[in-house]
């Protein structure tokens, strides 16, 4: 998907935005921002005002994108962002903590799912659990991938985030949503199997630079 900003890159180079057009832009934003001169100029409290309004916020917003199941048990993250040993792990796992009756009971590796010293699991996502939006905004990708499918959503304030590993998809582009709409079902990583969990992504919307976003949580 072309972005914003290398679409409008192109409309400049082709001619189709013109320097009238963007004179026109700035007296706009000019007109609807305390504190400016209205003359159509992008000078130095223009562009500051305009680079405050595209700096995402960074007040925690996001809700967990795994629903509390009955009886109370809520997602815990069990791999963090980037951790010494998984420098790539640009996002966080999240499982439950396994009790009996849990189903599966142990599928993948062992490597994520991990076991408690009887054997029994010690993390779980149950068949069928949903993984959910974790904030309002648009759904901008929904498509499968070699890790399952995924789901990001942009959340208009400078932020998007993604659900990963996920088994089907209940959204699709263009949808909008609010925090704990269902996204999909949670399944497995088919690349190498290391048992259902959710991989959560942060990133800034107009590119893609992961973040950790467990202090964005609410």
């Amino acid at each position: 998907m072309t972005s914003a900003a290398d679409y409008n890159a192109k409309q400049i180079t082709t001619g189709q935005l013109t320097v009238d057009h963007i004179t026109a832009l700035v007296k706009h934003w000019q007109e609807s921002t305390a504190g400016l001169v209205v003359d159509g100029k992008a000078g130095p409290k223009t562009i500051a005002s305009i680079e405050e309004a595209m700096r995402p916020t960074t007040a925690p917003f996001l809700a967990p994108p795994l629903p509390k199941l009955p009886g109370g048990r809520v997602a815990e993250v069990t791999s963090e962002f980037r951790p010494a040993d998984r420098p790539d792990h640009d996002g966080i796992d999240m499982f439950y903590r396994w009790v009996p009756g849990d189903k599966p009971d142990f599928v993948g590796d062992g490597g994520c799912a991990g076991r408690l010293p009887d054997g029994s699991p010690k993390w779980v996502v149950p068949y069928g659990t949903l993984a959910v939006a974790a904030a309002a905004g648009r759904v901008t990708e929904a498509g499968d991938s070699p890790t399952g499918h995924n789901v990001w959503i942009d959340h208009g304030n400078g932020w998007r985030t993604c659900c990963r590993h996920l088994t089907d998809l209940l959204v699709k582009v263009g949808d909008l949503v609010v925090a704990g709409n269902p996204l999909g079902r949670v399944g497995n990583n088919p690349k190498d199997n290391d048992a259902n969990h959710l991989h959560f992504e942060l990133s800034p919307a107009d590119r893609y630079a992961p973040t950790d976003p467990v202090p964005f949580f609410l």
